[in-house]
């Protein structure tokens, strides 16, 4: 993309983390704090910019975790996004958490020789579980399943038809995981690389592919439950 700096924002899930694209490098503040985020996320900002010299209005673009996962943690990520990028006059970009908490481990291990392939699942509490599946050919991230919510063990259905892809190669994240390994510990063995999602990978991701850069009153997430509802700033 051709903007130079990003802020990034996540707080979909018990992880709250920004982080700071500038120059070529990415700075990152993370902290595990339930219910803290609103508290939280404006003071880490400013620590981020302030530590490494960064002025607001050098700000391109300003990047959010849409979800899916805790509809206020997503809240907070999208209005705070929403809030400074019409403060700044800057465009936004949102990212699925399923993506992101995969995507550093899929740019690092996959190659055009050995495409690899990224399981993120987040628990949804309810009994059910976010899901998707992304693969990397070490040119584009693909999705081979959708964001979703599922029942654990239609989640396990899916994802059978997909056996051959989950032994290749495979990035298991997120807090999820555990709760589809106890469902079928064979289908897909393997260590949980990130257990939620960092802003940076936001940053990351923006490095190898488009964004979709919009006007922050068209910031939206992505609950993957039908019956939350969310209105747009100008709706509001």
């Amino acid at each position: 993309m051709s903007v130079q700096t990003i802020l990034a924002i996540d707080t979909a899930t018990e992880n709250c983390s920004v982080a700071l694209g500038h120059n070529g490098k990415i700075f990152l503040k993370s902290e595990v704090a339930p219910q803290k985020h609103a508290n939280l996320v404006l003071g880490m900002i400013d620590e981020l910019l302030t530590e490494n010299n960064v002025d607001r209005s050098a700000i391109d673009a300003i990047g959010f975790g849409s979800g899916p996962g805790s509809f206020t943690g997503v809240r907070i990520a999208v209005s705070t996004a929403q809030g400074l990028a019409l403060g700044l006059d800057k465009k936004v970009f949102g990212l699925s958490d399923l993506k992101l908490l995969v995507v550093k481990e899929l740019l690092a291990k996959g190659t055009s020789q050995e495409p690899c392939f990224g399981l993120g699942c987040i628990d949804a509490r309810m009994g059910e579980v976010y899901l998707a599946l992304y693969s990397y050919d070490g040119q584009n991230i693909n999705t081979v399943i959708s964001e979703q919510v599922l029942k654990p063990e239609n989640a396990i259905a899916q994802l059978k038809a997909h056996q051959d892809k989950l032994h290749s190669n495979l990035v298991l994240a997120g807090s999820g995981i555990a709760i589809l390994q106890s469902q079928d510990p064979q289908l897909i063995p393997g260590e949980v690389k990130e257990l939620y999602p960092q802003a940076d990978a936001i940053i990351a991701c923006a490095q190898v592919e488009k964004v979709d850069l919009r006007d922050p009153s068209e910031a939206e997430p992505l609950y993957c439950r039908n019956e939350v509802t969310w209105k747009k700033i100008g709706e509001q």
